[in-house]
């Protein structure tokens, strides 16, 4: 069963967090939780949110700053007024849920978390697309959520990205026609 957005908590990870039973299905991902996400954070490299259910870590998620190329998204995203080769963007380090939590809300929650933070990030400096270099076995849920596949392969991982500012516009235009009032 779905948990409801409002019930979850969100909070930027810190030494003190007793992380020891965060188990996800990827061990790379919970490695990288348990040793270095302090580490990056402390350098700046990274910052790494714990989402909670009830006081528990439910999920985590790691953001960095990034680019993408121009030509790398397809037509109709981004801006053709846009001079420049690479967009600003915001990357999707790192996402996890944990075991006891899959299929319940929480990546979509963690992702709506994303879109908010990019949405005030956006105020204080240019960013226009969120990126991810996805797991093959993850892309469909990325996907379900309005990514799409980069024109350019860069890794081993798959490239997908979400032009962010066209769904801020999409919602800003239907809270103009009246068919919801806040976002």
């Amino acid at each position: 069963m779905s948990i409801p957005f409002n019930q979850f908590s969100f909070s930027i990870l810190d030494s003190d967090t007793d992380l020891s039973d965060f188990e996800c299905d990827n061990q790379d991902l919970n490695e990288f939780l348990q040793t270095d996400a302090i580490q990056y954070q402390n350098e700046r490299l990274a910052v790494t949110r714990l989402i909670y259910f009830k006081d528990t870590p439910a999920g985590y998620f790691t953001l960095v700053s990034d680019s993408i190329e121009v030509a790398a998204i397809h037509s109709g995203d981004g801006t053709t007024e846009y001079p420049y080769r690479r967009y600003p963007a915001l990357k999707i380090a790192r996402l996890a849920t944990d075991r006891r939590y899959q299929k319940r809300g929480v990546g979509k929650a963690m992702l709506l978390k994303t879109m908010q933070i990019a949405i005030v990030l956006s105020r204080y400096v240019g960013v226009r697309i969120i990126t991810v270099d996805s797991k093959p076995d993850s892309v469909k849920f990325y996907e379900k959520f309005g990514f799409r596949r980069a024109t350019r392969k860069y890794h081993d991982t798959i490239s997908l990205y979400r032009d962010f500012h066209r769904a801020v516009c999409d919602i800003e235009d239907e809270r103009l026609e009246g068919d919801i009032t806040e976002y």
